[in-house]
């Protein structure tokens, strides 16, 4: 079902974009920027959402002053007035969790380019001798006893490299971007630091690949940072469901650099690179949507508090 709903597509849509411009980088630049463009009226959701979670801390406070001594209270009132205004506590995490499918989709076409860009069958027996023959020549002892099937779901990048070794033109895939190979994974790096120390710079760009995870790392705790600023997490208070909230963004705050760090080190640099484009897009949309909000001088975001409405349907009642 994956494979259908998320996997195909996305493959059709790289190879588009890689047919038009015939570079792995931009490709997966341009893409990046599409996928952000099909979920932009989510990022348009989540923006509101934060902005009345930002609207909505001053009845926060004043229901911590009503029901200072009264904690139960409190918590009913305060998760109330979420309730009315439709404010989800993870509705600012909500694009990232949106993000996971898409990252595993892009690894399976990252991992297996020749089946979504260029949709080599690897079952047709004339695949299979093809596959046998450059891996008998090419492969190194690591890869040499691996089967047709393992190499299709593991090495179709070596397999790619092989045929551009062999002359067979159309099986090759430009995964280089500038000086860096996309194919690679930056923590083959570690194993390169010391040559370059010692002034060997024959695997320099395999080296240089470690400012991707570097790179994403940033880009995505400063888009998170800059969305706990905007939906107003940071501010103190004292009912559970506002300590749920801070709570939940610290947690995502320690382990978004952990998380980072290790799918972009152990993946292909191309993983790394849609994510950093895809935070430094996410970054752009939260501040310019921001800014389209405050401009308005009445915005979507109309904050409805309970107490009131039942005091005013209290004095209407009267009235009648």
């Amino acid at each position: 079902m994956f494979e259908y709903i998320i996997t195909r597509p996305m493959g059709y849509i790289i190879e588009f974009i890689y047919n038009l411009v015939q570079n792995y980088g931009i490709a997966i630049i341009l893409f990046t920027v599409v996928i952000k463009l099909i979920l932009m009226p989510l990022n348009v959701k989540s923006q509101k959402s934060m902005r009345k979670q930002q609207k909505i801390q001053p009845y926060l406070a004043e229901l911590q002053a009503k029901y200072a001594h009264d904690k139960e209270k409190l918590n009913r009132e305060t998760m109330k007035l979420y309730k009315e205004n439709n404010i989800s506590m993870a509705g600012g995490c909500l694009p990232m969790l949106v993000q996971m499918p898409i990252l595993v989709g892009l690894y399976q076409v990252i991992q297996k380019p020749l089946s979504y860009l260029l949709h080599v069958n690897f079952n047709e027996p004339d695949v299979i001798r093809r596959v046998y023959a450059l891996r008998d020549a090419y492969a190194d002892a690591k890869l040499i006893t691996r089967t047709e099937e393992q190499l299709a779901n593991m090495n179709q990048i070596n397999i790619s490299q092989w045929a551009q070794l062999n002359g067979d033109t159309d099986w090759v895939i430009n995964f280089k971007m500038f000086f860096l190979d996309l194919a690679n994974v930056p923590s083959k790096a570690f194993s390169y630091i010391g040559e370059i120390f010692s002034g060997n710079m024959e695997h320099l760009s395999i080296v240089l690949l470690l400012i991707i995870p570097i790179l994403a790392i940033i880009s995505s705790v400063g888009s998170m940072k800059i969305s706990q600023s905007m939906s107003g997490q940071s501010n103190k208070s004292d009912d559970s469901a506002s300590q749920t909230a801070n709570q939940m963004s610290k947690s995502m705050t320690m382990m978004m650099p952990v998380m980072t760090g290790f799918f972009t080190l152990t993946l292909p640099a191309g993983i790394g690179l849609y994510w950093i484009i895809s935070s430094v897009t996410q970054i752009i949309q939260q501040v310019a949507l921001n800014m389209y909000f405050d401009k308005k001088k009445e915005d979507d975001v109309v904050v409805s508090v309970p107490e009131q409405k039942q005091l005013h349907s209290k004095k209407r009642k009267k009235h009648r």
